[in-house]
């Protein structure tokens, strides 16, 4: 079982979230309407998506975001960002921009510049919380004042699919290593397979 998202081959996703095919994504797993809801995009706003890999929650945001808004859409993954890129032009979307990187190395992002980051089911598939100062320090030198950070991870629970459970980071553990980053916590959200918790710097 691919560790990089929760993905349950039993699972079948809502047509309207359908991951096209193009790599593991949670997007389609739970409801990311109601998570994006949360994340309160407004037109005009920068969203970073790091580890983004297929790219649905980049696809969804560019459209949040609109033509004067921009989507950063990192990953290490080149052709995943292909895909991406093939989908944001069939859907006409102009405001995705990809790069291929490390997310856990510095990031080639101006400082002060994103209003939301968000990690999607990215975690765990490094089991990095102990080696993520790099990582954190980075999100926070890129987020605006008052900036937001979503992360999406698998709930800390035996499943039958998944990554095993000592993958798997509990919201209590990102609570507590984010805090040190100088974040705090200000929602949480069950998404059934999932969680999201937000942050704010």
């Amino acid at each position: 079982m691919n560790n990089k998202a929760c993905h349950n081959k039993h699972h079948t996703p809502n047509r309207k979230h359908h991951r096209r095919g193009r790599g593991p994504s949670s997007f389609g797993m739970h409801d990311s309407e109601k998570a994006f809801e949360r994340l309160k995009l407004q037109e005009g706003n920068t969203f970073l998506d790091l580890g983004c890999g297929a790219g649905e929650y980049s696809l969804y945001a560019a459209k949040l975001v609109g033509a004067s808004g921009n989507v950063l859409s990192m990953d290490i993954g080149v052709e995943m960002l292909e895909g991406l890129r093939e989908e944001a032009e069939k859907s006409e979307l102009n405001n995705i921009q990809t790069m291929v990187a490390d997310v856990f190395k510095p990031l080639s992002v101006e400082g002060s510049s994103i209003d939301v980051c968000m990690l999607a089911t990215v975690l765990h598939a490094h089991n990095v919380i102990e080696k993520s100062y790099v990582l954190f320090d980075e999100i926070r030198r890129v987020l605006k004042p008052g900036g937001r950070l979503a992360i999406i991870e698998c709930k800390k629970e035996e499943m039958l699919f998944g990554p095993s459970i000592e993958f798997r980071v509990a919201p209590e553990e990102l609570e507590k290593a984010l805090f040190f980053y100088g974040f705090k916590k200000v929602d949480y959200m069950d998404l059934g397979f999932n969680y999201m918790i937000l942050f704010e710097t």
